[in-house]
């Protein structure tokens, strides 16, 4: 496994050219959700089985010891890369908590520093290169290892050299290393049990699902839990807001796809929006998808498009996907650029005729609970 690493480096390295706009960071896709299959696979039939057994059979305060004592055998990687991002306070902090775990704490066992003032970081040498201005590169699924990226790669590195467990193994006996880190990584699968039933009960595609929660967290980490927010693009999205009765009027030279159906073309209308929603977009009455007579506008030959939802990231529109799919509403993610900001969309895959649009819009807002859906005009260009 070793010696796949530089080959999987130098294609990621390889590869980053031909990587899309919307998708810069997981260059080598199709290769990931390979390897993601497979470590799924091992997964389920050894790992997750163990950690289930493991929570059924340990009562919870000896987990969490062990937890403790497996945290603290890997603190001193917290406290290399505390000093190396310049954050001597804190580094000082984090060895003290080591020393005093690991003395009065019975090896980590007991966290006594915590109650003491001794709060608890996360630090590595990804996060280190991160602050030195090193990118994130190309996103790579390890095998066994799991998600990973170009830039956290060297952290492996670090992470073996100041662990005590690792230099142990030079000199105790096989009988006592191997069960040792298997106990570790066994807890290790255990406390992530919630979160990967999580992401299986609602994940419509878990390796997309899997691969935002990590980028999140990478970028979480980062910043000490305060990331930028991107700031709410002002400029106009590249829609043109038209009504049925000029549906045939031609779409707007650009690169964002499709129209925005709304009969509603205030100033307050068109700038309406909060900070988990794409901006300028407004809800479509569904009264105003009839003429004034109250009938069903003609088909004219065109269909539409019901956008569900919009989101700033695709780990939440996964999710929210695999909740619809629950509700037996099939849906896909579509990437839509407004200014610096890419949106994650989420649009029902079914089209539909100007004669079932209103009623379908309604169904669609009363199952799924998405008020604010809204309808587009498919002019063939997707």
């Amino acid at each position: 496994m070793k010696r796949s690493l530089p080959f999987v480096i130098l294609l990621a390295l390889l590869t980053a050219g031909c990587a899309t706009p919307q998708n810069h960071y997981d260059p080598i896709e199709s290769t990931n959700r390979v390897t993601d299959k497979i470590n799924d696979g091992i997964d389920r039939i050894s790992l997750k089985p163990a950690a289930r057994g493991y929570n059924a059979i340990v009562p919870k305060p000896m987990r969490t010891a062990v937890s403790n004592f497996f945290d603290n055998t890997t603190y001193p990687n917290t406290v290399l890369n505390d000093f190396l991002q310049g954050k001597g306070g804190q580094g000082f902090s984090d060895l003290f908590r080591l020393l005093i775990n690991s003395t009065l704490g019975v090896a980590g066992f007991v966290d006594v520093a915590t109650p003491m003032g001794f709060e608890r970081h996360e630090e590595d040498f990804g996060q280190t290169l991160a602050t030195w201005g090193v990118g994130q590169g190309a996103y790579i699924v390890y095998p066994l290892l799991g998600p990973n990226s170009l830039r956290d790669t060297p952290d492996m590195i670090t992470e073996t050299a100041t662990d005590p467990l690792f230099w142990a193994g030079f000199f105790l006996a096989p009988y006592v290393t191997i069960p040792v880190t298997v106990a570790k990584y066994i807890d290790k699968r255990s406390r992530l049990l919630e979160a990967s039933n999580m992401r299986d009960e609602l994940a419509l595609d878990p390796y997309v699902f899997t691969r935002e929660a990590w980028r999140q967290h990478r970028e979480y980490l980062i910043y000490d839990g305060h990331p930028p927010v991107p700031p709410a693009s002002k400029s106009d999205d590249g829609w043109s807001e038209v009504d049925f009765d000029s549906e045939d009027s031609p779409a707007p030279e650009t690169s964002q796809p499709k129209t925005r159906i709304s009969m509603a073309k205030t100033a307050e209308a068109s700038t309406a929006t909060t900070p988990a929603t794409e901006p300028h977009v407004a809800e479509v009455p569904v009264a105003s998808l009839a003429n004034a007579d109250g009938a069903a506008p003609p088909e004219n030959g065109h269909s539409y498009i019901i956008n569900l939802s919009s989101y700033q990231n695709e780990a939440e529109a996964a999710a929210r996907q695999g909740q619809l799919a629950r509700l037996g509403i099939e849906s896909e993610i579509f990437t839509v650029k407004i200014g610096d900001i890419t949106w994650y969309r989420l649009r029902n895959k079914n089209r539909v005729s100007a004669g079932e649009a209103a009623q379908e819009l309604q169904r669609l807002k009363d199952l799924s609970g998405i008020q604010d859906a809204w309808l587009e005009l498919d002019d063939k260009r997707k």
